[in-house]
């Protein structure tokens, strides 16, 4: 046997049916070990939840540098029962052709083959009697009869109900269905484009497109009208648009299982066709055989009765009544922070403590008390958490219940989930619309009845590209769903990446890495910051029902909880500032001292914030407060902006001490060394005339300019445009 054919023999013992990433995995292998994508589409198609596009798309997205090789698909294959040393049959030799092309079959193994070798099927088959389908439609079904040599991934398929699948008439391939366990397909006979119809379809009569056999006969006995089975959900779309094309007249409904109503809906819009959803409330994968059993064959026959073309993609909206009959106003979990029906994003660099404070919020909704001062509307909470395990969450939530002294089991309306095994809740291959997951899935049925819920968060849960505009819409779309589902407010908490964390971009709107969807599809935005004194803030940088709520400053004490930082009295307010601002002229002051000038400026390594934070005697200001003090302190004439040539010969502004700002700050005075006089000799003679304009020198080789006249107390000397000036002569010394 040759390496090809050992590896496809391998394939095929595995089952298709595998979850994701072990479906990608054994993709991986197969390439590897030489195999090429027919091989492995044919293999996925026996799954039931096959898709061609994914299985194509996934394909191509293999790279060999992956660290996966051809071990892994015989590993995998040992241990699904290949034995690696037992003859096999002979597979087919490999194509050198680079265009597709259809594999031949083992001898005995071509569909026609098989299927002539099985018997018709009776109503007392093992299957048909476990979906109680006495009376449904037997024509064109069989069994593999007793004793067949035929096997599927190692498994005898003798006595498996047969149900054919057809393309263009032909037949394609067969499906294989046991009384109890997995469905399996004809090996090398894909099932893409192929399907079977339970009943006779009748002009203008409704068409039903369902996914598996048992549907297809629950529909025929609620209805006594005709139902196609698509062969998995994958196929569903295919099938339609081929029976659009063929009748466009028809009347196509699709039957999706619940969880597939959005897939439904968008193949409904494509095609023009009519789809209709299982009871709200079913559980995943809920389907039409389960609503048979469970309330009837007549409450099958009015849901699929229900029926509806696609819904309108653009909605008009009424506008006459908007006096007489208002919209009701936006409602809040968290007064003014987060509406219900839609998504919150609350953003922070990683450490600053958002998971925290969501756990906060998420027991101030469950138990009614406000948060930080605002109000929270009560109601049941679901925090899912995708990053943390469930013992980080409940340390977090022991400690909260110590510090508001809350009983644990008052909290009957807080729910918390771990994800952290399963926690993407979309998906998406490159540049596709991607697609939810089980988890979300389970997600959104575990959020019923909630009015808040909290992801946490967008980094483990959004299995896309951050800057793919499209995949981060469709995102925040599933994520409103639920939202909408039950009017409730979803907090999303996000991250923020390295580069605008370095920039300090996030501080005053830019709260988001990745594309603008990030900020474009949530209504109402939150980001926390943390500055150098530990003080936490808390901003509103989006909403759109109403007005952005003020900053909320925060302080995380030792061994507490974050609390809003206290507001200081008027009266005590200014005599902070003003012990600040000593603080800060004394550090300026110490600094020019030195050589080292403090830039005037807010930008730069030189400010103020920048320069002195470090300080031990700095006051515990943000920035943005320490340049409003010295602003302050430079209308009151206690500093004052100079210019300072550095080391490079370039000028720059810096902020000096005047003697009012030294006097304020209790900097003692310097002994003041004299001033030397410079004779002039003027024209009149006159020494110190009336408002003549003084020159001296002053101590760093800039002149220092006073003016004189009666009154002033100045002891100058007249300049006149005729005066001869003569230097260096001493006269007198001012004391």
């Amino acid at each position: 046997m040759s390496g090809l054919d050992r590896a496809h023999a391998a394939l095929q013992t595995i089952p298709a049916d595998l979850p994701r990433e072990d479906w990608v995995r054994v993709g991986m292998a197969a390439q590897a070990a030489g195999l090429e994508f027919k091989d492995f589409d044919d293999w996925s198609a026996a799954a039931g939840s096959y898709d061609a596009r994914a299985a194509r798309d996934t394909w191509r997205s293999f790279r060999p540098d992956k660290g996966i090789g051809p071990g892994t698909l015989y590993r995998l294959a040992v241990e699904h029962g290949w034995k690696a040393d037992a003859p096999q049959a002979p597979a087919y030799p490999r194509s050198t052709r680079t265009e597709p092309r259809e594999p031949k079959p083992r001898p005995g193994m071509a569909p026609a083959d098989v299927w002539a070798r099985c018997t018709p099927a009776t109503n007392t088959h093992g299957y048909i009697e476990k979906k109680r389908a006495a009376g449904v439609p037997l024509d064109g079904l069989r069994a593999v009869p007793a004793g067949d040599v035929l096997r599927i991934a190692g498994q005898a398929v003798a006595g498996f109900l047969a149900v054919p699948a057809y393309s263009g008439g032909a037949l394609q391939s067969i499906q294989f269905i046991p009384p109890e366990g997995k469905k399996l397909n004809l090996p090398r006979a894909s099932m893409a484009g192929a399907s079977f119809t339970v009943g006779e379809p009748e002009a203008g009569a409704p068409l039903y497109l369902v996914e598996g056999i048992g549907q297809a006969w629950a529909v025929w006995q609620a209805t006594g009208r005709a139902a196609v089975v698509c062969f998995g959900w994958g196929n569903v779309g295919t099938i339609a648009r081929q029976l659009r094309q063929k009748d466009g007249a028809g009347r196509l409904v699709l039957v999706p299982d619940a969880g597939k109503e959005a897939q439904a809906e968008r193949i409904a819009q494509e095609l023009g066709i009519a789809t209709v959803s299982m009871p709200k409330g079913s559980p995943a994968n809920f389907d039409a055989w389960d609503l048979k059993e469970r309330d009837g064959p007549d409450a099958l026959a009015a849901l699929l009765g229900q029926a509806q073309g696609p819904r309108p993609l653009l909605v008009p909206v009424s506008v006459a009544d908007v006096l007489t009959h208002p919209s009701p106003p936006p409602r809040f979990v968290w007064d003014g922070y987060a509406p219900r029906g839609v998504v919150t994003s609350l953003g922070a660099h990683g450490g600053v403590g958002k998971s925290t404070v969501a756990l906060m919020l998420a027991v101030a909704v469950a138990t009614g008390r406000p948060l930080f001062g605002v109000a929270t509307e009560r109601c049941n909470v679901l925090f899912a958490s995708f990053e943390d395990s469930g013992d980080v969450v409940r340390h977090r939530l022991g400690f909260i219940c110590r510090q508001w002294e809350i009983d644990p089991a008052a909290l009957c309306a807080l729910s918390i989930v771990d994800g952290t095994a399963n926690p993407e809740l979309f998906t998406a291959e490159r540049r596709d619309a991607g697609d939810v997951t089980a988890s979300y899935i389970e997600l959104r049925k575990l959020a019923r009845g909630a009015g808040l819920v909290v992801v946490d968060n967008a980094s483990d849960a959004y299995g896309a590209d951050e800057i793919q505009r499209r995949q981060v819409r469709a995102f925040i779309r599933t994520l409103t769903d639920i939202a909408k589902e039950n009017a409730a407010a979803v907090l999303l908490l996000a991250h923020v990446d390295k580069n605008t964390s370095k920039q300090r971009k996030a501080e005053g709107g830019e709260g988001y890495s990745g594309s603008t969807a990030w900020n474009n599809s949530v209504r109402s935005r939150l980001f926390m910051t943390r500055d150098e004194s530990g003080t936490l803030t808390l901003e509103h940088q989006k909403s759109n029902f109403g007005p952005m709520r003020e900053p909320l400053a925060l302080e995380w004490p030792q061994n507490e909880l974050p609390q809003v930082l206290e507001s200081l009295s008027p009266v005590v307010q200014g005599i902070s500032d003003k012990n600040d601002t000593r603080a800060l002229l004394k550090l300026i002051h110490e600094f020019s001292e030195r050589g080292e000038w403090v830039s005037s400026g807010t930008t730069g390594t030189a400010n103020a914030a920048h320069l002195l934070g470090k300080e031990p005697s700095y006051p515990r200001r943000k920035p943005a407060e320490t340049f409003t003090l010295l602003r302050n302190a430079e209308r009151s004439g206690y500093v004052q902006r100079t210019e300072h040539r550095t080391k490079q010969r370039r000028f720059r502004e810096v902020w000096q001490l005047t003697p009012e700002g030294e006097n304020f700050a209790g900097i003692p005075s310097a002994p003041i060394a004299p001033i030397a006089r410079q004779l002039v000799t003027s024209a009149t003679g006159a020494e110190g005339a009336r408002g003549a304009p003084l020159y001296c020198a002053g101590g760093m080789g800039e002149r220092a300019r006073a003016s004189s006249g009666a009154g002033s107390g100045a002891q100058g000397v007249a300049a006149h445009p005729g005066a001869a000036l003569v230097t260096g002569a001493l006269l007198e010394a001012v004391p």
